[in-house]
């Protein structure tokens, strides 16, 4: 018999994580483009005009990590009775 409860709790213990570590990646990969984009905006002029392709990539990088995070939710949400996964 499955303990419905400590699965549906631990399942949200490990959504938890996920939107932690997405904020984490969030957080990161934004103050890495914001310290080069600040520290080369003034020192090389092309910045400016390629900064809608700088900006696209990071948005696109983004959205590739979110939906990555919520593939790997929904695959320990659909899977988690099935290899007991929280025995």
């Amino acid at each position: 018999m499955v303990n419905e409860t400590k699965y549906h709790n631990d399942l949200k213990k490990d959504a938890g994580i996920i939107v932690l570590v997405l904020g984490l990646l969030f957080f990161s990969e934004t103050f890495v483009f914001y310290t080069v984009m600040s520290t080369l905006w003034d020192a090389v002029p092309e910045v400016r005009t390629l900064f809608p392709v700088y900006l696209l990539f990071l948005l696109l990088l983004l959205g590739i990590e979110t939906i990555g995070c919520i593939r790997v939710y929904n695959s320990i949400k659909e899977h988690m009775y099935d290899f007991k996964y929280y025995e």
